[in-house]
């Protein structure tokens, strides 16, 4: 229990590290297109590629914050009027989507970037699999916080303590 409990903090801190980078990078890209653009008259033509490059990080790593904290979008209308057993049967159900899901996202989104490794994007130069392994990246944070919380669901479904993972 101690030691998942330190590997959730070491992912967390790595996790929360990354999305402001490359949040950081998408504001100073916006910014530094903007200024170009409209003080110096002249815009350079690598800031857009970077901004979406970050962009496409920030979101997907954002993911997997949502699956960290369990505020993923969810329509709870129904589920709130069923009793709380099985209100926590159904989330074990969703966590094992979410798994199966974050599984496809690792698999394929190896492939698409190992197949896009050769390609280079138009501005910046850099390898294509750099921006596709954003897909992946998520795909093993996703499936790190919902195997977590598919071991607390089912702590919670038996009735027995929930720890602080």
């Amino acid at each position: 229990m101690e030691r998942i409990e330190k590997i959730k903090k070491i992912v967390e801190r790595l996790l929360y590290f990354l999305v402001c980078a490359t949040f950081a990078v998408l504001i100073f890209a916006c910014v530094l297109q903007v200024f170009t653009r409209f003080v110096l008259n002249n815009s350079l033509s690598w800031t857009e590629e970077l901004a979406r490059y970050a962009f496409i990080w920030s979101n997907f790593l954002g993911a997997a914050i949502c699956t960290q904290k369990e505020s993923h979008a969810a329509v709870t209308a129904v589920t709130d009027l069923l009793p709380a057993k099985a209100q926590t049967a159904l989330k074990i159900a969703v966590s094992l989507i979410i798994i199966l899901v974050a599984g496809v996202l690792i698999w394929h989104g190896f492939q698409v970037a190992y197949a896009v490794r050769l390609q280079l994007s138009p501005a910046l130069r850099v390898s294509m699999a750099l921006i596709y392994g954003a897909a992946p990246v998520c795909g093993v944070f996703v499936l790190f916080y919902s195997v977590l919380n598919l071991l607390r669901q089912i702590q919670s479904f038996r009735g027995k303590e929930t720890g602080k993972w």
